[in-house]
């Protein structure tokens, strides 16, 4: 892209100003988005390990729920699904990494156990309801980290775009156009000064 402006000393130097801010907003950028791959690689690092724990624990809930369901008869397992249902308080709190609006999420669920008949159920049923109900932060902490990834990834290709279209569009078309004026106005000064000197050699 090719600036068209007026060549003289008032637009030279607006133009040096202006490249100037480029510059070391191309740097503070470029310095964000270094920060923030690092951040975004340690978060899915720390998300894979959590993920892979999440999924652990509950392939194990899964297994000795079926363990526990293969000793329980239908009408009491129904009723042990009916009973042990449980609602919780969901709390939502917001922190801010690098400008970036980042939700975690908290549950609370009432201290009252169960209501069905354990005499009619497996005893796996028990420790089965009592580990899904305790692993749901480790599940919510999961949800909040992929959320952050996202929400990071998001603002890394924002700024990516950013620092190249001042890399790689406004600081060469500034460094350009500057080049092109300074060209201008000495060519402007060596034209004057040769029409001065013709000007001096008609004088005398």
């Amino acid at each position: 892209m090719k600036r068209k402006v007026n060549p003289n000393r008032m637009m030279l130097l607006r133009l040096r100003r202006r490249l100037e801010l480029a510059l070391r907003g191309h740097k503070l950028l470029k310095n964000k988005q270094e920060k923030l791959m690092q951040n975004f690689f340690a978060l899915i690092d720390k998300t894979t390990r959590l993920r892979r724990k999440v999924e652990k624990e509950f392939l194990k809930i899964s297994l000795d729920y079926a363990y526990g369901r293969s000793f329980s008869a239908p009408q009491a397992l129904n009723g042990a699904l009916e009973h042990s249902a449980c609602k919780g308080e969901l709390d939502i709190h917001t922190r801010y990494e690098m400008g970036i609006r980042i939700p975690e999420y908290e549950i609370n669920f009432p201290q009252e156990g169960p209501m069905y008949e354990f005499a009619l159920s497996s005893p796996m049923l028990d420790s089965v309801f009592e580990r899904l109900y305790n692993s749901f932060p480790s599940l919510l902490k999961l949800a909040s980290r992929e959320n952050a990834l996202f929400k990071m990834s998001e603002e890394l290709e924002k700024t990516r775009r950013r620092v190249n279209a001042l890399e790689y569009v406004l600081i060469p078309d500034l460094e350009s156009t500057i080049k092109g004026i300074e060209r201008k106005l000495s060519e402007n000064e060596r034209a004057t000064q040769t029409r001065l000197m013709k000007i001096k050699e008609m004088v005398q």
